[in-house]
């Protein structure tokens, strides 16, 4: 469930007072600065995924502090991963300045004070890890910290980013065993990011696997459609040799061949179910997904759900029609 709230009900006048008080019920305690008297316009979008809370936050651009005083009234036990969205935000902790481009990451204690402001509009995604289930992974003692940013040119920040990015598509199919996993992956992946402990070293080591694994996932879910992909073009474009890329499959249920054609097969069904592609042949489908041959699509779609792709359209076609007859 979604926890959405707005400023755009509030009368203009009392806007930013309410978003200020919002911040701190739903992110931190802030000390929010604004010099304009414009109307303020920002929403808060919340949801927890386990043990992490994940915050949407757009609004419009202002100075954020969390002072001292600030943590002393409302310490804080998490640490947070901060991704940019759109725009640029700036960061200034203990006389160190930072600036996040969309797609950066930024890695920080709230327990440490800091700043932060925007020219333009915020746009920003805040994952939010127990300090209890990291800090036991890192090498630095608690407080000691520092924001840690990492571009879009590090191989870090895009395992961390697709690793979250699957978290939040793939949350309604996990199971809460399969949810946890994914949690510590995490916080393994931000503890290698941040710097580990030397027992957490090889732990870290394979949730890296573990997220290559994912990015290799995502970019073979993209491809699949196309009937020239191979796991050599596969692994040259994420810059694996062919040996690495097979071996990271072995931390899944499936050989690489065996995911993509999974991955077709899923997608064939979804078609094959979808009113608007009726007009569309089953070996067109076959085609559209990836198979080269229909015979091969035929067989594996059978294998896979039980029956051929035209009596499948067939069932499900009249399976709808007769809810929606019993329904009128």
């Amino acid at each position: 469930m979604v926890m959405e709230w707005s400023t755009q009900s509030a009368p203009p006048a009392q806007r930013f007072d309410l978003w200020r008080e919002a911040c701190s019920q739903h992110v931190y305690a802030l000390t929010p600065h604004r010099r304009t008297r414009d109307p303020f316009q920002g929403t808060i979008a919340r949801r927890q995924l386990g043990s992490l809370d994940v915050t949407d936050i757009v609004c419009d651009g202002h100075l954020v502090q969390r002072r001292e005083q600030d943590i002393g009234d409302s310490p804080s036990d998490t640490y947070y991963v901060y991704l940019q969205r759109r725009g640029q935000a700036w960061f200034e902790q203990q006389g160190q300045r930072c600036v996040a481009e969309p797609g950066d990451i930024v890695i920080a204690d709230p327990n440490i004070a800091f700043s932060t402001g925007t020219d333009g509009t915020f746009d920003f995604r805040l994952w939010r890890m127990n300090r209890a289930g990291l800090e036991p992974l890192l090498a630095l003692r608690p407080g000691e910290l520092p924001m840690r940013r990492l571009g879009r040119d590090q191989a870090a920040r895009a395992l961390m980013a697709n690793w979250l990015d699957a978290l939040l598509h793939h949350q309604a199919d996990l199971s809460a065993q399969a949810l946890e996993l994914a949690c510590r992956t995490l916080y393994a992946l931000v503890a290698d990011a941040v710097g580990a402990s030397a027992a957490q070293r090889e732990p870290a080591r394979l949730a890296r696997r573990r997220a290559l694994l994912q990015r290799v996932m995502s970019q073979t879910e993209l491809r699949s459609s196309d009937m020239a992909l191979t796991p050599e073009r596969v692994a040259s474009e994420c810059g694996l040799s062919l040996r690495s890329l097979h071996q990271l499959f072995e931390l899944s249920e499936h050989s690489f061949h065996e995911f993509l054609t999974r991955t077709r097969l899923a997608r064939a069904h979804a078609l094959l179910r979808d009113p608007s592609a009726r007009h569309v042949g089953t070996a067109e489908i076959g085609f559209a997904v990836g198979f080269k041959e229909t015979s091969t699509f035929y067989r594996r779609f059978r294998q896979r759900y039980g029956d051929a792709p035209g009596a499948f359209r067939k069932a499900h076609a009249g399976a709808v029609e007769r809810e929606s007859t019993a329904v009128s």
